[in-house]
């Protein structure tokens, strides 16, 4: 099962601090496995929900609204606009919260996403192993040139280089996939 936040160990460390999911006691251990497991089985809900400062509501809708000099601090649509609320010193910027409607686009946007990794992951599995100067495939040549930008890239992905990101990502996904004992991707054993 792919998942975002499991897909490496700072992805998911940063989905528990965010959370304040924790492991040092039983009971928190149990709570954070089964949060854990319900981002699991709802991938399109939101990793992180913020809580209002001064009502200490969860902000799933409208606007929060964030202090760019506090560290941590959001306050709800209703407590901003709530003349009996005590104000914050700071300005605070408003933020949209995702609607519910974007969801419903999720389920197909992941379809398609997953079919356009499908065709990429054919593609560089053939570009590794094809030697044909004059390949029939069209984006065999462009695969070819990717390839080769990773392994020649004086910035690479860690410097911030676009396309080597692009490659890498598709590398680890190949790798992530691959069960080949002498797989002909290049990385893919590392």
């Amino acid at each position: 099962m792919d998942c975002e936040f499991l897909n490496n160990r700072q992805a998911f460390l940063n989905l528990c601090q965010g959370n304040h999911y924790q492991f040092d006691q039983l009971r928190r251990a149990k709570h954070t496995s089964m949060m854990v497991l319900w981002h699991l089985h709802n991938r399109d809900a939101p990793k992180f929900v913020q809580q209002c400062a001064v009502c200490s509501r969860e902000i799933l809708q409208g606007y929060r609204y964030r202090c760019p000099i506090c560290a941590d601090y959001d306050q709800c649509q209703e407590c901003v606009s709530n003349p009996n609320t005590p104000r914050h010193p700071h300005t605070l910027k408003p933020i949209p919260i995702a609607s519910g409607q974007q969801n419903e686009l999720t389920e197909a946007q992941r379809k398609e996403r997953q079919r356009s990794i499908q065709l990429h992951m054919t593609l560089l599995l053939h570009a590794a192993t094809c030697k044909s100067p004059k390949c029939p495939s069209a984006n065999c040549t462009k695969m070819k040139g990717l390839l080769k930008h990773g392994a020649q890239c004086q910035v690479k992905a860690t410097g911030g280089c676009h396309v080597c990101k692009r490659i890498w990502a598709l590398l680890q996904i190949h790798a992530r996939q691959c069960k080949q004992a002498n797989c002909p991707v290049p990385y893919c054993m590392q």
